[in-house]
C-alpha cells in the first residue's frame, strides 16, 4: 500500500497557505473551501511538487513533524482519501 499515489491537486483548487502553516483550499467549481492543518499542507504541497508515492510523503511528514514513518503512512493514507473524497485531488490523468 505505499506505492499509489498518482494523485495530484484539481487544477481548479487554489491552496492559500497561512502563516501558522495551516492552509485553506478553494475548489473554484464548487466554491467551497476547505481548511487544511499543518501536515496537510505539507502533503499537499509535495503532491503539487511531484510526490509520487505514500512512502514519499510520509518522509516529508517525518522530515517536518517529530513523527515515526509507520504513524506519517497511515496519516498520508487518510489524508489523500479525504482529500480524494471531498474532490479536491484527482487521479492522476483525469481532466479537471
Amino acid at each position: 500500500m505505499t506505492q499509489a499515489p498518482s494523485l495530484k491537486p484539481h487544477p481548479k483548487c487554489l491552496l492559500t497557505e497561512l502563516e501558522d502553516g495551516t492552509g485553506v483550499v478553494l475548489n473554484l467549481q464548487t466554491k467551497f473551501y476547505h481548511t487544511l492543518n499543518t501536515s496537510a499542507v505539507v502533503l499537499w504541497k509535495a503532491l503539487e511538487g511531484g510526490a509520487s508515492t505514500e512512502q514519499e510523503l510520509a518522509r516529508k511528514l517525518v522530515a517536518q513533524f517529530e513523527v515515526e514513518e509507520p504513524h506519517a503512512l497511515a496519516d498520508v493514507a487518510l489524508v489523500l482519501r479525504e482529500l480524494e473524497h471531498e474532490g479536491l485531488l484527482v487521479r492522476a490523468g483525469e481532466a479537471g
